[in-house]
């Protein structure tokens, strides 16, 4: 499926849950990175065909345990990402104190 497709996908989704699509509402509802060009060509097309959704539609579900597995595996990659910068800061600070004490 190509982006616009599911950008086009989104707007229908975003229309069915009863709100307006717009460039803001679609990129944080997609599930990677999108291009603001390609979001607004997208919206773009749906204004213009709102009753012709594409014929692929892979709507994407998740399910309960892959999104909280995603959710830990962010936390913890978080988690350690956090603690090394905390020690980098913590080094930071004692060789500053040294070098005020020399």
């Amino acid at each position: 499926m190509s982006n616009i497709d599911y950008i086009i996908n989104l707007c229908f989704d975003i229309s069915e849950q009863g709100k307006t699509p717009s460039v803001a509402l679609i990129r944080n509802m997609a599930h990677h990175p999108l291009a603001i060009p390609e979001v607004i060509k997208g919206l773009q097309h749906w204004k213009s065909n709102s009753n012709v959704r594409p014929k692929i539609h892979n709507k994407h579900t998740n399910t309960g345990s892959e999104t909280n597995l995603s959710l830990q595996q962010r936390v913890t990659k978080l988690e350690a990402q956090v603690a090394t910068l905390m020690q980098q800061l913590t080094r930071m600070s004692d060789e500053i104190s040294t070098k005020k004490n020399l």
